[in-house]
């Protein structure tokens, strides 16, 4: 399905019914980053998933390289899609933009789930970001490479996943200007951290990490949890970075119960 939502056309998809449950992907990935959690998640509620700008099936539109555009794309999606209030839960990228929107439009979203995300970025990192950006805007011929490698990284911890993770990933940046948008906004969270801001965050939120994540580690999700007051954190064992492709029966249990908790 298509919706008009600010400047852009999202692809968006629906499964499931009940209490609405919209899902955010990671940098690189679409909707189907989701694709082993939502059998579970979909049971128990209305799923709703879409392509992030310039991802997969979503266009491009006027791209700023910031979170709030990014968080404001989410909410101009329930808008158009006629959700007044949603639970949101973001992964990686999708956790930074979720808790953007959730600074940002507070009475839109009910409940709060961060999958192997941080609120902030160190200096190393924002120079990965930076020199991803500036691959894209070059056309440089060793783009694919990079990101079939990143890929790579991305995966370490469960080989067996990277080559459903490198389908999703080439077919998602076919035009790779949406993820150079994301680098982009993630690159700014080092001389803007979001730390400053998510005690504002009045949701009920759970916060998930992973033992094995040199991307997210339990360390930046500690660091979220210190910040937004009453909130929950969950490690779980023997995973990397990308939790919903190698944990999906436990995160999707992790969700499903704290929605199910008033």
């Amino acid at each position: 399905m298509r919706a008009t939502c600010n400047d852009i056309e999202v692809a968006w998809f629906e499964v499931g019914r009940g209490d609405a449950l919209v899902l955010v992907h990671g940098l690189a990935d679409d909707h189907r980053a989701w694709r082993r959690a939502l059998p579970d998640l979909a049971l128990r509620h209305r799923v709703v998933l879409y392509d992030l700008r310039g991802h997969g099936q979503t266009s491009l539109g006027e791209p700023d390289g910031t979170l709030r555009q990014l968080g404001d794309d989410l909410v101009g999606l329930m808008d158009a899609i006629g959700v007044d209030r949603a639970a949101v839960a973001g992964f990686s990228l999708g956790g930074t933009i979720a808790m953007r929107a959730a600074i940002d439009h507070p009475h839109r979203i009910n409940r709060l789930a961060l999958i192997a995300t941080s609120s902030r970025v160190g200096r190393a990192a924002a120079d990965w970001y930076r020199q991803r950006v500036e691959m894209v805007e070059r056309n440089d011929p060793l783009l694919r490479e990079t990101l079939d490698r990143d890929a790579a990284d991305v995966y370490a911890e469960a080989p067996a996943e990277l080559e459903d993770g490198l389908l999703i990933r080439r077919q998602s940046t076919t035009d790779p200007r949406g993820y150079g948008n994301a680098c982009a906004a993630m690159a700014a969270l080092n001389a803007a951290p979001l730390d400053p801001e998510v005690h504002v965050i009045g949701a009920p939120t759970l916060i998930i990490a992973s033992e094995k994540d040199r991307h997210c580690p339990p360390k930046a999700a500690a660091i979220i949890a210190s910040g937004i007051s009453g909130s929950r954190l969950e490690i779980l064992p023997d995973a990397g970075h990308a939790i919903p492709a190698e944990k999906p029966r436990e995160l999707a249990g992790l969700i499903n119960s704290f929605l199910a908790h008033d």
